[in-house]
């Protein structure tokens, strides 16, 4: 396990190896909790709420349209997936700003 030490601020370099296992670049949002002895840090994503609420609304309404005479369970199905696609297309990695 490499030793990392903390610098000005607090701040850690987290070693390149650890880096590209977890696919953290730079940028990336980390979550940090204190566990047992120490901490955890895990990359995390940030979801833009009013963007899926606006999509999810916006897949609904197409699946409506496109099931009106189908069968119950076919729009129950339609909806499950119009629920997983907008989760995974509002997904997205938070980026600072840069001046």
């Amino acid at each position: 396990m490499p030793l990392v030490r903390v610098i000005r601020n607090g701040q850690i370099t987290i070693p390149k190896k650890l880096r590209a296992t977890l696919g953290i670049e730079e940028g990336d949002l980390l979550e940090v909790k204190l566990s047992q002895g120490g901490m955890t840090i895990k990359p995390k994503t940030a979801v833009d709420k009013e963007l899926s609420k606006g999509r999810f609304f916006r897949m609904v309404e197409e699946i409506r349209e496109s099931v009106k005479d189908a069968d119950p369970r076919e729009v129950d199905a339609a909806l499950a997936e119009a629920v997983r696609a907008a989760g995974k297309a509002t997904s997205k990695k938070m980026k600072p700003r840069r001046s």
